[in-house]
C-alpha cells in the first residue's frame, strides 16, 4: 500500500466544471491509467480519492492537489507518466509524491484580475481596513468583516485592468471565497479571472 499525493493544474475550460464533475473526471483518469489503485468497499466500488479544497465554477487552479492509494509500490516517475497520459485537456500533472499527513488546508494564494480604473494605491487603501460583506449560509444572510481572513500580497496595473494577489484563509469554517473581495469592492471593479496559485497545508 502507498498513499500518493498529486499536484495538478485545473486551467482553461476546466473552470466551467463543478467540483463533483472534477471528482468524477479524476476517478475516470485513475481507472484509465491502469495503475493498481485502491477502491472503496461496498456495492458500488470507486477509487479511493480525496481532492483538496474545492474550486468554485469559473475559478482556475495552478497547483491543486489530490490523494489516492496504490495497492502496490510503483516508481513515482511511472505513476506521473501514466497519470499524464490519462489526463484530460486543461489538466497537467505537475508533481507526484508520497502523501505526508492529511490534505488539511490552512491558506491559499489567489490571483484576481479585475477590469477597472482603480489604481494599486486605491486598492491598498480599500483593503487596509474593515471589509463588510453579506455572507450567505444555511442559517441565513449575515454581515461579516472579512478583513481578518485575508492578507493583501501585491498588485499591479495593466491597461484598464488590475491584477491583485491575496492570501486567504482556507481552513474549515474560516474559508474565504475570493468572490467576496470583488463583492466588497462593488461596482468599481468587474472580476474577470480568478486563479488559485497555491495551497498551504
Amino acid at each position: 500500500m502507498a498513499d500518493i499525493r498529486v499536484c495538478f493544474s485545473k486551467m482553461g475550460q476546466l473552470q466551467y466544471i463543478s467540483h463533483l464533475d472534477l471528482q468524477r473526471a479524476v476517478a475516470r483518469m485513475l481507472i484509465r491509467s491502469d495503475l493498481p489503485i485502491a477502491y472503496s468497499e461496498g456495492f458500488n466500488p470507486h477509487p479511493r480519492l480525496n481532492i483538496a479544497l474545492p474550486l468554485s465554477i469559473y475559478q482556475e487552479g495552478e497547483r491543486e492537489f489530490f490523494d489516492f492509494r496504490l495497492t502496490e509500490e510503483i516508481s513515482l516517475d511511472i505513476v506521473k507518466e501514466k497519470l499524464q497520459e490519462s489526463a484530460f485537456p486543461g489538466m497537467d500533472i505537475l508533481d507526484v509524491s508520497l502523501a505526508v499527513g492529511k490534505l488539511t488546508t490552512k491558506t491559499a494564494l489567489w490571483r484576481l484580475e479585475f477590469e477597472t480604473q482603480m489604481s494599486v494605491s486605491e486598492l491598498e487603501k480599500r483593503v487596509s481596513g474593515e471589509m463588510l460583506v453579506t455572507k450567505r449560509s444555511k442559517k441565513g444572510d449575515k454581515t461579516v468583516d472579512i478583513s481578518p481572513m485575508l492578507k493583501f500580497v501585491s498588485a499591479y496595473n495593466e491597461p484598464n485592468r488590475l491584477i491583485a494577489r491575496f492570501k486567504l484563509n482556507a481552513a474549515g469554517n474560516d474559508y474565504l471565497n475570493p468572490a467576496y473581495i470583488a463583492a466588497f469592492l462593488g461596482d468599481e471593479v468587474k472580476l474577470v479571472r480568478t486563479v488559485r496559485e497555491n495551497i498551504d497545508f
